[in-house]
């Protein structure tokens, strides 16, 4: 693993959807339907991702490997089941709600 710096935003427009950027305000990269999406964003942090063995809901492998190929990293994090438009949806039709896990393997 690399001494690759990770850049962090979160969106203003919504609560728990994060971008994270290999290079800082290079948005370029990420396609402008995502960026329209996210509304405006704030900048959180920075940290090295070498020294980090967890990052919180999402693997160091997995974001590194998304910074490597594609320069940026989508984190979108369903707070509640009042936020979870799926299992709204379900909901309404008199279905089960999906668990977390079933939703993760749902956006891989």
């Amino acid at each position: 693993m690399s001494d690759t710096l990770v850049y962090v935003y979160k969106s203003e427009k919504k609560s728990g959807r994060y971008l994270y950027l290999k290079n800082k305000d290079m948005f370029s990269l990420v396609p402008n339907e995502l960026l329209n999406a996210f509304g405006p964003l704030k900048y959180v942090m920075m940290f090295a991702l070498s020294k980090h063995k967890k990052i919180e809901k999402i693997s160091v492998q997995e974001l590194e490997k998304a910074l490597d190929e594609k320069g940026y990293f989508i984190r979108i994090d369903l707070l509640s089941d009042e936020e979870n438009l799926i299992n709204q949806e379900r909901k309404y039709r008199g279905l089960a709600p999906l668990s977390k896990e079933e939703l993760d393997d749902m956006f891989k």
